[in-house]
């Protein structure tokens, strides 16, 4: 009886250290949890023992990284795409940037951090000249246009990275699909489904890659978020809380068609994500200036099982900017979730260095290293032979321009800004009256006919009613019964 209810004992606390290994964010025990002491009063599942602390996950290499070791680092490289970081063997991608601007400057700042055999950036456009010989000396580029047209006959380009203001998108992409080049263009896509369904379509018929730049889709952090929600580490998924403002001016909003096309397509491009699944509902709240562009907004998405996505969006104050995944048995933070470094979980944050170490190249936006690896992906899909990126494919591209037009609909932004009707000055004219401020007026001297305008002849202001009416041959009105 005494072995048996000591092999029980024993038997309860190797459980309890077992579960509390599996809880730990090394996933190995410490020595103060082995003792038999601690083992005895510690309660499984509890987190008061030990302090949550950022682990690094190097698992931004490329060519000298086996995926074997991406796997040892607790990362799924299937998890959302079928490449591998290792790279694929093959020819240079030779890029063409549409135009010089400061996103294209980041751009290729991140180049630079990869392998100098898989990218190069072989011909720019700008319109002032001085401006691509700058860049073309910063970047070591061979040649420099001033015209979209020349760079898209350019031989040498195979794919074109196209960054202008949102509502050129459209006409560029057609341009260079339109001379058998690829096309990675910057979000939005276009600023309409019917611009991204045509476009779609010629890049399908021409056997194209066409990509709309989400380049967040494509960073380590949302790699590994996809890593833990396929293996139910949050439980059931709940709902999500984005928010997203940055102080913009009203010309520069414009510029870039509201806050909706500029900022809110972060947050329901990572509810896409994480919910994998079309909405079932849209609920849409916000602010539109003067110039019928969308300044604020508050969207919902309702999906089914109950799952909602709150976002909120502002271009007049400064938000939080963070987006935390709520499952039910976890949540996920994430800090600036349009280019996240890290992971904030339950019990422990994760950090996601990006690449280059400490000779990361300055960008103008933060953290905008962090394309290379949008461009990676861009590369593997090209030598693979696909049009599209299993990362960000051509249905939510469809899916999200689609969602853009209900909430621009909804708040009345741009073409969907109520007409304002034009002024009809001859009917304003036949339905003007006299306005009286005072009946007895009527009884006063301003208030007497004292002139007939058929013959011009001046009445005497004697005259009674009746005898003016005789004059102008106005029949007189019949007594009411």
């Amino acid at each position: 009886m005494l072995k048996i209810l000591s092999w029980i004992k024993t038997r309860s606390n190797k459980s309890a250290v077992r579960c509390y290994q599996n809880q730990l964010p090394t996933g190995r025990a410490t020595r103060s949890s082995c003792r038999p002491d601690d083992s005895r009063s510690s309660v499984v599942g509890s987190h008061s023992m030990w302090r949550p602390r950022l682990r690094e996950l190097h698992v931004n290499r490329f060519s000298e990284q086996s995926p074997g070791d991406l796997a040892d680092n607790g990362y799924d490289s299937n998890a959302g795409s079928d490449d591998q970081w290792s790279g694929i063997n093959g020819p240079t991608l030779r890029w063409g940037i549409a135009p010089i601007s400061l996103m294209a400057d980041d751009f290729a700042a991140a180049l630079s951090v990869l392998p100098a055999q898989h990218h190069r950036i072989v011909s720019c456009v700008a319109a002032y000249q001085s401006h691509a010989l700058a860049f073309a000396d910063r970047h070591k580029v061979k040649n420099v246009y001033t015209s979209f047209e020349d760079l898209a006959r350019c031989p040498d380009v195979d794919v074109v990275y196209i960054s202008p203001l949102n509502p050129q998108h459209s006409e560029l992409c057609h341009l260079m699909l339109n001379h058998d080049k690829h096309v990675l263009c910057e979000k939005p896509l276009c600023m309409t489904e019917e611009q991204v369904l045509k476009l779609l379509d010629k890049a399908n018929a021409r056997g194209l890659f066409l990509m709309e730049g989400m380049w967040p889709r494509c960073v380590p952090a949302y790699r590994y978020l996809r890593h833990q929600i396929l293996r139910n580490r949050l439980g059931e998924l709940q709902h999500i809380h984005c928010t997203l403002g940055l102080p913009v001016s009203n010309s520069r909003l414009a510029l870039y068609g509201g806050v909706t096309s500029d900022f809110g397509v972060y947050g329901m491009q990572l509810a896409l994500w994480v919910f994998r699944e079309v909405p079932r509902c849209l609920k849409v709240s916000g602010k539109v200036n003067s110039e019928n562009v969308d300044v604020a907004a508050n969207i919902e998405m309702c999906f089914s099982h109950g799952k909602q996505a709150f976002i909120e969006v502002s271009s007049e104050k400064r938000l939080d900017n963070m987006a935390i995944i709520q499952g039910k048995e976890g949540s996920i933070k994430m800090g600036n979730y349009w280019c996240p470094t890290r992971l904030i979980t339950d019990q422990v944050g994760y950090e996601f260095p990006l690449p280059g170490g400490e000779e990361v190249p300055a960008t103008h936006y933060h953290n905008r290293v962090g394309m290379c690896y949008e461009a990676e992906e861009v590369r593997n899909c090209i030598l693979k032979g696909n049009n599209e990126s299993n990362v960000f494919s051509h249905s939510e591209s469809l899916l999200l321009a689609n969602l853009m037009d209900t909430i621009h609909a909804e708040l009345g932004v741009g073409e969907f800004a109520p007409a304002v009707k034009s002024p009809n000055f001859q009917e304003e004219v036949f339905s003007v009256r006299d306005v009286v401020q005072d009946p007895e007026e009527l009884d006063s001297e301003t208030c007497r006919v004292v002139q007939d305008v058929n013959t011009g002849e001046t009445l005497p202001c004697n005259r009674t009613e009746e005898e003016v009416e005789e004059k102008q041959n106005i029949p007189k009105a019949l007594d009411a019964p």
